[in-house]
């Protein structure tokens, strides 16, 4: 032995003891030994000690060998051997049969190492079978659990398909209960072919077949083995009937997707991050020129862009890189084919997700992008042709104003040439409002502010007014009034601001004020003056004065509302009027 044996022995004689020990000794067995006498000791010893082997005598004063027997069992298991002066037969054959390994009379201890060496052989033999039994239930426990636990369905076949045993897997598998399983013959599910296949030679290997008429699919792998001269066949599948159905729906997927990405109605293409053309569709290949074959994974998407929009495209291409969440989705950009034909494209793009790729949509708007040109030229055509026409017919008012003029000029009636200054007046302010549209960015509305600016200041002028003496003042803001309602409101400061200039300051001079202020879609013109005020015999309300009766028209014409207050305010409220179509 390796290493020594220990040995306890419980005996209350020592020069027993030390017999038995001499024995041993002589024999040549290396071991150490403790001597006990008593039930405290006996414990005390087999824990801290651990004895491989507890020689015993029958009787002690405080104790016996039968208990200390006893207690051995119950936690260990050691070889017992009795060493005593007198032991009845049957007393040793019922010790045997409790446990004892052996036993041997004090008057013939040469028998001892025997006895000692064939109790150790014993109990490591028996070692052996106990450690062998335990592996073997462990490794049983494992399969036990690894085949009810298994997720996939584990058949156990004879050779001629008889099911001997199922896990639960394939019990559900077959939608039934294991004790309605084992005994029948698993072709009652499968095919005949299957069935041959599976049990021909029965030396392994995968395949697949079809369940009964569930039309569920196993993915099978086959073993055969021997156990007690018996013949097995392990059957394990893998349920891959939701798999072939994925597979069947992504198969029905990817050509739905081809289907679309072939008949979107645009020029559709993949690129990698490279900018080589991946995938293009069969509109791409029609207008590009080239096939297919000759475009996927070879040619760029650069090599068809316009070089005007080349950079461009590229600088998007870097970008991509670094955020392409900062490159626009869509964008309009030229494409060259292999004729050199030019076309102009409405991108859109898409990056697709988890890759640096990115789908490429192209709506051809050539069409579109000629109709546009010849709309804006067309438009321009027409600004052209309005600015004409506001030209002209401020220059034709203008030739009337200078015939007034003349006119004017040709009579010694004072009231005469008055009226016909007046009638100047009015149709210079028609003609202003021309002017400032012509001059206009804005052909449909003028500048409020400015052309009462203008107004004022040629009114002034025309008569001749001191400006150190007659102040105008002008409280507009940038109010912008289309045709329709500016000659009318034009003409109505006109009519005021003449009046306030002819009779408002007959000594000294004074002020005269034009006020617009606008409240949402509501404006309200004031114009008034701090001279003489209106005379106390005019009726305000049946006025018969000209330029009053002008005032009281263009302000219905214009739907507004006027107000007149003394000594000399003239409130008008109104509303932008729509455009009035002529024909």
């Amino acid at each position: 032995m390796s290493e020594k044996v220990k040995v306890l022995i419980l005996e209350d004689v020592p020069l027993d003891a030390e017999l038995a020990i001499r024995e041993l000794e002589r024999d040549g067995i290396d071991f150490e030994h403790l001597t006990v006498d008593s039930e405290d000791s006996f414990r005390r010893a087999l824990e801290e000690f651990q004895p491989d082997i507890i020689l015993a005598d029958h009787t002690l004063p405080d104790f016996d060998g039968v208990s200390a027997l006893r207690i051995m069992r119950e936690r260990y298991d050691i070889p017992f051997i009795f060493v005593s002066g007198k032991i009845g037969e049957e007393f040793a054959v019922e010790m045997l049969k409790s446990g004892a390994t052996d036993y041997v009379l004090k008057n013939n201890l040469s028998k001892l190492p025997l006895a000692f060496r064939r109790a150790l052989q014993q109990a490591e033999e028996e070692r052996k079978v106990r450690e062998a039994q335990r592996a073997l239930e462990e490794s049983e426990r494992k399969y036990r659990a690894l085949f009810e636990k298994s997720g996939n369905p584990i058949f156990i076949c004879s050779p001629d398909g008889t099911i001997l045993d199922v896990n639960p897997a394939a019990a559900g598998f077959l939608k039934s209960f294991a004790e309605d399983i084992t005994g029948r013959n698993i072709g009652e599910w499968i095919s005949e072919e299957d069935f041959k296949r599976l049990m021909g030679d029965c030396e392994g290997g995968h395949m697949k077949f079809t369940v009964g008429l569930r039309g569920r699919t196993l993915d099978v792998s086959v073993t055969s083995v021997e156990v007690d001269d018996e013949k097995l066949i392990y059957i394990m599948g893998k349920d891959i009937t939701a798999q072939k159905r994925i597979k069947k729906e992504l198969k029905a997927s990817k050509e739905e997707y081809r289907v679309i990405f072939e008949n979107t109605g645009t020029l559709t293409v993949i690129c990698g991050s490279d900018m080589v053309i991946e995938l293009a569709n069969s509109a791409f290949e029609r207008f590009s020129g080239y096939s297919k074959g000759e475009i996927q994974g070879y040619m760029k998407l650069t090599d068809f862009v316009d070089p005007s929009d080349a950079g461009r495209i590229e600088a998007y291409h870097r970008l991509m890189s670094v955020n392409p969440e900062v490159i626009p989705k869509n964008f309009e950009l030229t494409l060259r084919n292999r004729k050199g034909e030019e076309r102009n494209f409405f991108a859109t793009t898409v990056t697709i997700p988890g890759s640096k790729k990115c789908l490429l949509s192209l709506m051809d708007i050539t069409h579109k992008k000629s109709v546009e040109k010849r709309l804006r030229e067309s438009l321009r055509e027409k600004e052209l042709l309005l600015r004409e026409i506001h030209h002209r017919v401020k220059n034709n008012l203008q030739i009337i104003s200078t015939l007034l003029m003349l006119q004017a000029s040709t009579t010694g009636d004072p009231r005469l040439r008055e009226l016909y200054m007046d009638s100047q007046h009015r149709i210079e302010a028609i003609s202003l409002i021309h002017e400032k549209l012509y001059e206009s960015r804005d052909l449909s509305r003028v500048n409020l502010r400015d052309y009462i600016k203008t107004l004022l200041t040629d009114l002034l002028d025309s008569y001749g007014a001191d400006r150190s003496e007659i102040d105008a003042r002008v409280r507009v803001a940038d109010v912008m009034l289309n045709i329709e309602t500016a000659i009318p409101c034009g003409l109505i400061i006109n009519e005021l601001v003449t009046n306030s200039i002819k009779y408002a300051f007959p000594d000294d001079g004074g002020e005269i004020t034009v006020e617009v202020r606008r409240n949402g879609d509501l404006y309200t013109l004031i114009v008034s003056d701090n001279g003489v005020g209106l005379p106390e015999d005019l009726d305000l309300e049946n006025t018969g004065t000209l330029g009053l009766r002008i005032v009281r028209n263009l302000v219905d014409q214009i739907n507004g509302e006027l107000k007149i207050e003394r000594p000399a305010r003239f409130t008008v409220k109104f509303r932008e009027v729509e455009y009035i179509k002529r024909f």
